[in-house]
């Protein structure tokens, strides 16, 4: 899916995507949990559509586990899947996570 993202995300897309939460619990702001191994992300909070689609085209959307694996002055360097992404950290504070726990 984030293969087919990467290339076009369409408006509907966004309003479905930004309606997805499967999620029983609140996640807090990638910021607050940086240092606690993998996570999943539960909600981006992004309410520009521009920012948001980029992001999400990026391979960042609710469910998709991310790890932190940097910072450099206000820039979160995460890994999700075999990508790294640096994040400004106003954008990562708009991505909620929760602690991974396998099943």
């Amino acid at each position: 899916m984030a293969h087919v993202l990467e290339h076009y995300v369409s408006e509907e897309v966004i309003r479905n995507i930004k309606q997805l939460s499967t999620f029983e619990e609140r996640g807090v702001p990638l910021t607050e949990l940086r240092s606690h191994g993998e996570l999943v992300i539960s909600d981006i909070a992004i309410s520009d559509n521009e920012l948001f689609e980029r992001i999400v085209s990026m391979g960042v959307f609710p469910g998709e586990r991310i790890k932190v694996i940097g910072e450099i002055r206000k820039v979160i360097v995460v890994e999700i899947g075999n990508k790294k992404l640096a994040l400004d950290e106003d954008i990562a504070k708009e991505i909620e996570v929760l602690e991974y726990e396998e099943s």
